[in-house]
């Protein structure tokens, strides 16, 4: 199965585009009366904020007080926000606190945003509540801590205080110490847990380990990161959101197979345009996979049709000698893989067209034929 056949329609159903921004006051207003606001501070000039446009109909759709504001005519309430940079999304109180989103600039991704801003920072955890809680959210920590151990208590609540607008946080009454600590990430299927808690950053480690993703999407402030971790690189590029999230659940179970030896990232070639000609691939696709192994500087661009399979063999292949490294210098031919669908549709519009030929052609040499030749042949039907 290729890989856009994955890609759930679902996903492209219900977004409409149009931003429908507030004036100076309605902003001011909603801020100081709503018992939330979420807004979005856009520029038509950015591209970033363009991108989001689509996306932000549905968040008003969703979040009652989401609203949006136009940074070019409203400037000064711009500035007297400090937006610096487009678009910027953050979520208001009328107390005048303030929480910025720093997810993917999507629907979905932005209703969680809110969801977590609604909870409590830290959520009391028992027998009852323990199961339901833990699936509460795609990364969920729970610390479990007695009655005197305060001084864990204290840095895990400021944990949870500066993290709680990406993770859930739950704290249950320990009967024995030591404190122990368990973080579940959801979104791939993993648990790291620790009793080791006394350094001043252990906690926010083990959180950043297990909220790490096991298949990340690759920006300026990670490359640097990926690229000397000591593993190779399996990289998938896309244009499209749509693809590069089917691919990212997709392959998960080929991430864990290789995690110890290969890290899996997404590439969008909106932020990379320039990318693809580094693996010999062309600076036009739409869609590609490349291993780069950064020790050696080698680069295996993959030319076939992208499926799990495909791309499993491939890196077998890589692994046992099989495939050659690109030679830094030739642009590869990707293979082109039309839709099922469409070829099929193709198939039938070739064989009907060829019946009308035939039909055509045996019409004419009938017409052709003497009279008395047309009477024997229909004689003999």
């Amino acid at each position: 199965m290729s890989l856009k056949v994955l890609v759930p329609l679902l996903a492209l159903a219900g977004v409409s585009s149009g931003w429908q921004h507030k004036t100076d006051a309605e902003v001011r207003d909603a801020i100081a009366t709503n018992e939330y606001s979420l807004i979005a501070s856009a520029d038509i000039r950015s591209a970033a904020s363009t991108a989001l446009e689509p996306h932000w109909a549905a968040v008003e759709d969703g979040v009652p007080t989401a609203l949006s504001v136009d940074c070019q005519a409203s400037a000064s309430l711009c500035a007297e926000h400090d937006v610096a940079s487009f678009p910027a999304i953050r979520f208001y109180r009328p107390d005048g606190t303030k929480r910025h989103y720093r997810g993917p600039r999507k629907g979905s991704e932005i209703g969680t945003f809110v969801n977590r801003m609604l909870r409590p920072v830290l959520t009391p955890v028992d027998k009852e509540n323990t199961s339901s809680f833990r699936r509460s959210d795609d990364v969920v920590m729970i610390a479990h801590f007695t009655p005197e151990e305060t001084s864990l208590g204290e840095h895990y609540a400021d944990l949870a205080e500066r993290f709680h607008d990406r993770h859930a946080f739950g704290l249950a009454v320990a009967d024995k110490s030591p404190g122990r600590i368990a973080c579940y990430n959801n979104a791939i299927g993993a648990m790291q847990m620790s009793s080791e808690l006394d350094e001043v950053d252990a906690m926010e480690k083990l959180l950043k380990k297990c909220a790490a993703p096991l298949v990340p999407r690759l920006t300026r402030r990670n490359e640097a990161e990926y690229l000397n971790a000591g593993k190779s690189l399996v990289y998938f590029f896309a244009r499209v959101d749509e693809y590069l999230d089917a691919w990212t659940s997709a392959v998960i179970p080929l991430a864990k197979k290789f995690h110890q030896y290969i890290t899996f990232v997404t590439v969008d070639l909106n932020d990379y345009p320039e990318m693809p000609t580094h693996f010999g691939l062309p600076q036009n696709i739409d869609d590609a996979v490349a291993l780069q192994n950064p020790a050696t500087g080698q680069v295996f661009p993959f030319t076939g049709e992208i499926t799990i399979d495909a791309v499993e063999e491939f890196i077998t292949d890589i692994s046992e000698g099989k495939v050659e490294p690109w030679d830094g210098k030739t642009i590869l031919e990707l293979v082109e893989v039309d839709d099922s669908e469409n070829v099929q549709e193709q198939v039938v519009e070739e064989q009907q067209e060829e019946a009308k030929q035939e039909e055509v052609q045996s019409d004419a040499k009938e017409a052709e034929k003497p009279e008395g030749e047309k009477a024997k042949t229909h004689d003999e039907l």
